[in-house]
């Protein structure tokens, strides 16, 4: 998948917003912060597969 500079930049941009507000919440580590974000942009996109699939199946039917 390539990703524009505009999504890369959005995507940059939220990892770091994330991860800053992740360490000062919890007084954490940067790699703390960043596995915790990984995890999320990972559900985040499941999530977003998930229902694009279940868009799909419905108007198939």
């Amino acid at each position: 998948m390539s990703l524009d500079d505009g999504d890369e930049l959005a995507y940059l941009w939220t990892k770091v917003k994330f991860v800053q507000k992740y360490m000062s919440a919890n007084n954490c580590s940067f790699d703390v912060a960043e596995q915790e974000f990984r995890r999320w942009i990972d559900g985040l996109m499941d999530s977003r597969i998930e229902l694009s699939n279940h868009m799909l199946n419905a108007s198939n039917s």
